[in-house]
């Protein structure tokens, strides 16, 4: 296969769902209605994702709908915040089955302990410690990796995170809400699907994306802490908007919340929105991340890798790299 390097973050997407039993898996009418998704047609969703998937608050598999949360992501129109937040996005059922599926690979994890500046950049020494560009935030969380998660082929409960991370429809529509065709599954066999697991006092610091957007599923919200917030449109291209960002930084500036609720979708540009998660308090914040990329073939660079896996390319566990 051929391979191309990503210099930058990895947008994240975070969805989960689950199977109702194991005999439904990969079914041939799951198929079926896989395959047609790819015409971008309305299609009926599979009984396999109906139980997951709340189809009736969520309809994914109709254009409309994508439609309706695409203006949510749109700067250009009015309330247009680059946010589409939808809290009822799985069953209780899929939120319960995909809680287990984390929880039973939890063990495993990896534990990330990072200091960054807002702009995930080297420190500029033509400005001061203090200033926007350089002031140093803390991200400290637990990582799982897709090399590291059972694959739907092994008939058993779980795998669910990984089947749906492939699913056409969920594809489809993520595409068709950032406005981006055609997405792409990431080549990289750590960093295409994780989860992140936050325990009290662990935290995402202030920090603005490499990549254009990410979708995040919420699966396990925390008793206290945890909240989502941002500043939409803090930065532009051009323009790094230091004056705003130190605001931000020294907590004199408002922000928006999105108080985490457990089996929640959010889609959000981070790329010129600072953003972070609050230090969870109590409980454990637990979410699935799914990426994609607008070319075939990214992986991701083996310093990213490091600081995210604590491994390298080659120690890709080899049953579940397919």
């Amino acid at each position: 296969m051929m391979y191309r390097i990503c210099r930058g973050r990895p947008f994240y997407c975070i969805i989960a769902y689950s199977m109702p039993s194991r005999s439904s898996l990969l079914s041939r009418r799951d198929r079926f209605h896989s395959q047609n998704i790819c015409s971008g047609a309305t299609t009926a969703a599979s009984p396999l994702l109906e139980s997951i998937v709340d189809m009736n608050r969520c309809p994914i598999h109709d254009p409309k709908f994508a439609i309706e949360c695409r203006k949510k992501m749109d700067y250009s129109v009015e309330d247009g915040e680059g946010l589409c937040h939808l809290a009822d996005f799985l069953t209780p059922e899929g939120t319960r089955l995909l809680q287990a599926e984390a929880n039973s690979v939890k063990s495993q994890a990896f534990y990330s302990d990072e200091s960054h500046n807002a702009y995930l950049e080297k420190e500029d020494q033509n400005y001061p410690a203090n200033h926007a560009r350089n002031m140093q935030q803390r991200s400290t969380k637990r990582l799982v990796a897709a090399d590291q998660m059972e694959f739907p082929s092994s008939a058993s409960s779980s795998g669910i995170l990984l089947y749906l991370y492939k699913s056409p429809l969920l594809k489809y529509f993520v595409q068709e809400v950032i406005g981006v065709k055609p997405l792409y599954l990431q080549a990289d066999p750590m960093n295409k699907v994780h989860l992140n697991y936050f325990s009290p006092g662990d935290e995402l610091g202030w920090h603005f994306d490499n990549s254009e957007f990410f979708v995040n599923l919420l699966l396990q919200a925390p008793t206290s802490g945890g909240e989502f917030e941002f500043v939409a449109r803090s930065r532009t291209e051009t323009d790094p908007n230091y004056s705003i960002v130190k605001q931000v930084l020294d907590g004199r500036k408002s922000v928006t919340t999105v108080e985490p609720t457990s089996g929640s979708l959010l889609i959000f540009r981070g790329k010129y929105s600072i953003h972070r998660v609050r230090q969870v308090i109590d409980g454990e914040r637990i979410t699935a991340i799914l990426n994609y990329e607008q070319q075939p073939g990214v992986i991701m660079n083996e310093y990213t890798r490091k600081k995210f896996f604590g491994r390298t390319l080659d120690d890709v566990q080899p049953q579940n790299t397919s």
